[in-house]
């Protein structure tokens, strides 16, 4: 009876460590079968990103960040970069060594060469189009059969950079041109924008070099070399996250889509804007702050010549057009022109050719000539089919146009000059 008893009631300590067993076997269990699960799930995101980013590379689906900091531009293009561009028009894009949208030449110029450096904004970087359609590729092919140029090898070389105004075009003549020796330099000036760029005041992007009037003389402000957004973008955290999103296709993807949708659910102003982007410049300034703008911009191109004229070199400026300005339909540019009073669309390009034949440089204006072709023709030479016609930047056609006709205007110009290569 005893031996039974005590068969049936096991000690108090075998009871506890019975239970024990079971309750550490339990958790180990559901760890291991989360552990498993956590693995599972990372194959399949990882499996579903590396498929998401063949898929992106088989497509052809790219927005890289070709820019860099630079201590005297603000931004720069970087060196050797290569990259599909399709975020309007489509274009396959590389840089040169030194961080230019162009081919590669050397610093020294090879004997009988006539070289022109274009300065100017995202018309002349042209990420938008193939390198062979870019308006200054056209405009080299075009210059071999000016008579004043006959026997000499042309070279025109790209500075262009997205983005820039006229006070980051001078100091990217004065720290990276000089050393190709050019013999003429052209600067393509946006009267869209180019003029607000040049003011601290009306510039969406503080962080760019400046230049003040101060008792009617330019001083530099470079005070953007402190700024925040400058700073992170130069540090080592945001150097490694430009170079993972340019390694990623589905990063890239993210980050376009997110800045799409900012903009998209961005309330507008009330305010009516002639054409999305571009500033109200078809009239004389009103305000302070774009007399301001004005003047600078004026002294800048003044101080631009100057440099040249130091160099022993030639200073032209071509006004671009801003796409309300070659838009085919007459009665849409007149009902814009009605609607915000404008007298004429020409107001900004007229204005620098006045201060051109004051200062001594001569001055292309563009608009009018590419407005009559587009009408004549009924052609876009803004826009693309995966944005918009007539708005945006110049497609291959607007490219070609300009081209052209700038070496027309060119060849002209450099028929009435005595000895266009300065002497060595």
């Amino acid at each position: 009876m005893q031996a039974s008893q005590a068969n049936a009631n096991p000690p108090d300590h075998e009871a506890r460590d019975t239970p024990q067993v079971t309750s550490i076997a339990r958790p180990q269990s559901i760890i291991r079968a989360w552990t498993l699960r956590f693995i599972a799930l990372s194959i399949g995101i990882c499996t579903a990103l590396l498929c998401a980013e063949i898929g992106l590379r088989i497509l052809g689906i790219s927005y890289p960040l070709p820019y860099q900091t630079d201590p005297y531009c603000g931004t720069k293009l970087q060196s050797n970069f290569t990259a599909h561009f399709m975020k309007e028009g489509r274009a396959w894009v590389q840089t040169t060594r030194d961080g230019r949208r162009d081919r590669e030449y050397p610093l020294q110029k090879a004997p009988n060469t006539f070289r022109i450096a274009i300065l100017g904004d995202s018309y002349a970087e042209a990420l938008q189009v193939e390198l062979e359609e870019t308006f200054w590729t056209v405009l080299q092919t075009e210059l071999e059969e000016c008579d004043s140029l006959q026997n000499k090898k042309i070279e025109v070389l790209n500075f262009g950079t997205s983005g820039f105004g006229t006070a980051q075009e001078l100091q990217m003549l004065e720290h990276y041109v000089w050393a190709y020796q050019p013999d003429l330099v052209l600067l393509a000036f946006l009267t869209g924008n180019d003029i607000s760029d040049n003011s601290k005041k009306l510039s969406s992007n503080p962080v760019r070099p400046f230049y003040q009037l101060v008792n009617d003389q330019l001083v530099l402000d470079d005070s953007f070399l402190q700024h925040p957004t400058y700073l992170a973008a130069n540090s080592p955290w945001g150097k490694t996250k430009t170079a993972a999103i340019n390694g990623s296709r589905s990063l890239q993807l993210l980050r376009e889509t997110t800045n799409r949708w900012q903009a998209r659910t961005k309330p507008r102003t009330s305010e009516v804007q002639v054409e999305e982007g571009l500033d109200p410049i078809y009239a004389a300034p009103k305000s302070n702050d774009w007399q301001e703008a004005w003047a600078v911009t004026e002294k800048l191109l003044q101080k631009m010549s100057k440099e040249c004229e130091q160099h022993r070199c030639k200073f032209c400026v071509v006004t671009l057009t801003n796409s309300l300005q070659v838009e085919p339909d007459r009665r849409k540019r007149e009902n814009a022109q009605q609607a915000n009073g404008i007298e004429h669309l020409f107001y900004p390009d007229f204005r620098i050719a006045d201060l051109g034949k004051r200062e001594g440089f001569c001055v292309f204006n563009l608009a009018p000539s590419m407005q009559e072709s587009a009408e004549q023709t009924q052609t876009y030479f803004h826009g693309f089919s995966n944005t918009k016609f007539g708005t945006g930047h110049w497609n291959r056609d607007g490219h070609r146009f300009a081209g052209q006709w700038l070496a027309k205007e060119l060849c002209r110009f450099l028929d009435t000059v005595v000895n266009i290569a300065p002497p060595p």
